[in-house]
């Protein structure tokens, strides 16, 4: 029978009782049966009996590691009055102990029936339950059907604590399938502590290789992955249709650069995650623990993220992402998104370091069409704040494709260099492109412009270095039709062709930025020097807001002294360390 629980050495047993509801806990164990101690032979003889009873109790299920469990297709149903069970594997023999075991639950040889099924069939808060799985392997679900690992329908609550879901197949949901039902709409929460929470290295024949959602909600608390998923169809990752979606996957004391959204791959669009509707946001809070979307790749559009509907009217953020090393067959080789306002920024009151490693960033992505790091479509609209692009490329674009009007994108204190491959780094079909501390410096040869309109629109900049390392032989600041607005103020250029004498245009300087040389910066890094006639030549513009690593702004340097306190740019150079008086003569 249930013994009433005292202790629990299983974390994610311990959280799930601290959250039961007031009623006694209890606790069962699972193993073999020479095992006198052991309650149950079978996790489904344990699951059934707690479904059966009428006890209000919460039960955990102790899953010992000392029996194989092959052939599994575990089903749990909206109990007769439980509030919810947590089943955890690792205690070596039943008794509670340290779970320093390993269960691993292989449906190999199930029938085609998912791995583990939670059906919450049953409407009403009072029936909503709360279901805990892990930390264990779910593997060897081969599914005719959705969710070839774990399967989630209806009215429940399920945490994956540290559960490893993979090697898994399905149509959709290669790993797991949560969707909506008559009963109402489900929450799943990946969560980890010592270990993460990981959908790995399943397979999907039609959408979401890793996870496939609809009409649902999910969150990440901490520590979890969608890595190496493949999807015949859309999101090779992610893919979901009307889901709330927060994921927050760093862990919360340690950098991990296995977490994140990595690797996946789709013949269509969304090579990391395909989202359609509802909500998607992506981030963390952790100082310098940047969340991963890298080495995804679509056949369509959206290497690593793309977004159709996604938060309508509203905003979307992602906070502290790097999206790195992704490609598309079609635009946006990082993101494309057709809604919403974009925000992408660093974790709140960091900075990004001296080595920029705690920007957001777009690196090393690649598009065939247009958008090396991001393309927008419809009413989607970027506002970036505190970033970094580098080593983005595509045949248009090799930054960013910006949409119509109403649409644009403003970028803030945000450093780019490194980017090739296309005519343009911008380029937009009308919408607005506003520069406020902007660096644009060293991208390649192949532009024959840096910012690009195909209709008019508007163009601003303030207190900016708009900079094309190969001169004015190589490419104009900006090629636009006739009919453009500009607000422009304080901005160094090579060439000042498109700018000069427009209303609207003032305190453009034409010369050289004379980068900082001194190895101050790492490689890559384009930051003004002592004698740059970007130092202190602005007024205010956007505010006195840190640079971009976390420099307070102005400086107003006694040496050289411009005519402004504020310097041009999204790095303000710093007083030198013999000279800083303004006084001494090198």
């Amino acid at each position: 029978m249930p013994h009433v629980a005292r202790w629990s050495s299983s974390l994610s047993v311990l959280v799930a009782l601290l959250a039961a509801p007031a009623a006694t806990a209890q606790y069962v164990f699972v193993g073999p049966a020479s095992d006198p101690d052991c309650d149950y032979t079978t996790i489904q003889a344990a699951v059934d009996a707690w479904a059966a009873s009428p006890s209000p109790d919460f039960l955990a299920i102790y899953v010992t590691s000392a029996q194989a469990y092959t052939a599994t297709a575990i089903t749990i149903p909206t109990p007769a009055a439980s509030t919810g069970l947590a089943i955890s594997g690792g205690m070596p023999s039943c008794h509670l102990q340290a779970a320093n075991g390993h269960v691993v639950l292989d449906g190999t040889g199930n029938g085609g029936v998912p791995v583990i099924t939670v059906d919450g069939s049953v409407a009403g808060d009072e029936h909503r339950f709360e279901v805990t799985l892990g930390p264990f392997e779910v593997t060897g679900g081969h599914v005719p059907g959705n969710g070839g690992g774990v399967r989630v329908r209806g009215n429940v609550v399920v945490t994956l604590f540290e559960t490893d879901v993979h090697d898994n197949s399905a149509v959709n949901g290669g790993g797991v399938s949560i969707e909506e039902a008559v009963a109402g709409a489900p929450h799943l929460i990946l969560v980890g502590n010592q270990a993460p929470a990981t959908i790995r290295d399943n397979v999907a024949d039609h959408d979401g290789g890793g996870l496939y959602c609809t009409n649902a909600t999910m969150y990440c608390d901490r520590y979890c992955a969608v890595a190496g998923n493949q999807a015949g169809v859309d999101g090779g990752g992610i893919a979901q249709q009307a889901c709330g979606t927060a994921l927050y996957p760093a862990p919360s004391s340690a950098s991990d650069p296995e977490v994140g959204i990595r690797s996946n791959t789709a013949v269509g669009s969304g090579g990391g995650v395909w989202a359609s509707g509802g909500s998607f946001n992506l981030g963390t809070s952790t100082p310098l623990k940047p969340v991963p979307v890298s080495g995804n790749h679509a056949g369509g559009s959206g290497g690593g993220l793309y977004l159709t509907g996604v938060g309508t009217g509203s905003s979307l953020t992602f906070r502290g992402v790097h999206f790195d090393d992704n490609s598309a067959g079609g635009n946006g080789g990082a993101l494309y998104a057709d809604a919403s306002l974009l925000m992408v920024d660093a974790p709140i009151v960091v900075n990004c370091g001296r080595a920029f490693d705690g920007c957001p960033r777009f690196k090393g992505n690649h598009a065939d069409g247009a958008g090396g790091a991001l393309a927008l479509a419809g009413d989607a609209s970027l506002l970036a704040w505190n970033a970094v692009f580098a080593d983005n490329d595509a045949a248009q674009a090799s930054l960013v494709q910006v949409a119509a009007p109403p649409t644009g994108v403003t970028l803030i204190n945000t450093h780019v260099a490194g980017n090739h491959g296309a005519p343009e780094l911008l380029r937009s079909s009308g919408g607005y492109v506003d520069l406020r501390y902007v660096t644009i410096a060293d991208n390649g040869a192949d532009d024959d412009a840096l910012v690009r309109f195909d209709a008019a629109g508007i163009f601003s900049a303030n207190n900016s270095i708009l900079w094309d390392d190969n001169g004015a032989s190589s490419g104009v600041v900006l090629a636009a039709p006739t009919g453009m607005t500009f607000n422009v103020d304080c901005v160094l250029v090579h060439e000042d062709g498109m700018l000069a004498g427009q209303p609207g245009v003032t305190g453009l300087v034409v010369a050289d930025p004379a980068w900082d040389t001194s190895g101050t910066y790492p490689a890559g890094i384009y930051a003004p020097g002592a004698d740059s006639p970007a130092v202190d030549a602005c007024g205010p513009g956007s505010g006195n807001i840190p640079d971009l690593i976390g420099t307070p702004r102005p400086q107003d340097l006694p040496k050289p002294d411009g005519a402004g306190t504020f310097d041009m740019g999204a790095i303000e150079r710093t007083p030198d360390t013999i000279f800083a008086d303004g006084f001494e003569v090198p």
